[in-house]
């Protein structure tokens, strides 16, 4: 059953006492015959439009204390629900210390009757975008409403850390009551791979060591561009805003002269839009299986990336290109617009 909010019960006493009819009024508030009929003879009952006293055990928390947890909630100022639990008791807004259950509960109704629903997130938040950026990530998913994506070549690069030598580091596992998950982790940072690929809806190219990966000398710079010499076929390149990628549009232009070519980059890209670029997704698939293979050396690991990212099937790009990007388009115009 949809909730009616209390400003809807009472614009139905409204319309229903200036018309006299509850068809009437159910089409002029885009209402039900049977929603509007409750609500008149709750009114005729009882005077008022409020919700009927219900049977059972009181709640724990009454109107004013769940709204108070429901501010505290939002405010992210005073940790999880457990904190907001011990805060009510100390205010004495509860009588008795009430579990971070009950507050969550009390939080979702007190939502409920202001007309508003309230989720819990988890995981790092996203970067708050400046008004120029969502004016840029407008302007560019506009007009990318018709592109065809399967003539696009993703680029990114990526570090991989070498963190976990000898386990198998999954999304999750099972333990013993009372134990943790542990494993043991290595503390130095230079075991990392930075890499730098490219996908399409066809595949990948290969992963080409850039800077900052260990022992690896040579400079980010002299390795712009070369993806588009792993696939020749693509009409675009799509890079993000790293300023080194400056590089990459003489060494199309090169590549486009010397091999009668048409490749262009993608103009226009917005910033601090990683949420459209499929890449992301590749990454973290790859990171996961690489992950799963327990390498015990760094020389193990680095092999290990390659192996797996050869070994990624077409069709796990075809879902991502293909797929994702009308999706991702469509998500972002509807976030900001």
């Amino acid at each position: 059953m949809t909730y009616t909010s209390q400003e809807e019960r009472w614009a139905i006493i409204a319309h229903w006492k200036q018309n006299g009819n509850s068809h009437i009024t159910a089409r002029e508030l885009k209402l039900t015959v049977k929603v509007v009929d409750r609500w008149i003879r709750r009114y005729e009952t009882t005077g008022d439009v409020a919700d009927a006293q219900k049977s059972g055990r009181p709640r724990k928390l009454n109107a004013s204390a769940a709204k108070k947890a429901l501010k505290l909630l939002l405010e992210r100022e005073h940790g999880n629900s457990a904190a907001v639990a011990q805060m009510l008791y100390a205010s004495g807004d509860v009588n008795q210390q009430v579990s971070r259950r009950t507050v969550t509960r009390s939080a979702h109704e007190a939502a409920k009757v202001e007309g508003m629903k309230i989720k819990h997130v988890q995981g790092r938040p996203r970067k708050k975008l400046t008004a120029a950026t969502m004016q840029k990530r407008v302007a560019f998913c506009t007009a990318m409403m018709r592109m065809n994506w399967m003539n696009v070549l993703f680029t990114d690069r990526k570090k991989f850390h070498f963190s976990y030598p000898g386990c198998n580091v999954t999304a999750g596992a099972w333990v013993l009551e009372g134990q943790s998950l542990e494993v043991p982790t290595v503390n130095h940072a230079q075991c990392c791979q930075n890499v730098y690929a490219g996908i399409t809806a066809f595949g990948m190219t290969k992963l080409h060591i850039v800077a900052d990966s260990s022992g690896h000398k040579t400079s980010y710079q002299n390795k712009q561009g070369q993806v588009a010499k792993n696939i020749t076929s693509i009409e675009y390149g799509q890079q993000d805003n790293d300023p080194t990628h400056k590089a990459a549009k003489p060494e199309v232009e090169q590549w486009n002269a010397k091999h009668a070519s048409s490749m262009k980059l993608l103009m226009g890209w917005p910033p601090n839009s990683s949420d459209l670029n499929p890449i992301e997704n590749f990454w973290g698939y790859l990171q996961a299986k690489v992950n799963k293979r327990g390498c015990k050396t760094f020389s193990e690991f680095k092999v290990a990336l390659d192996t797996e990212a050869e070994s990624a099937p077409t069709t796990y790009f075809q879902i991502l290109v293909k797929s994702s990007m009308p999706d991702r388009i469509r998500a972002c115009l509807l976030v900001i617009l």
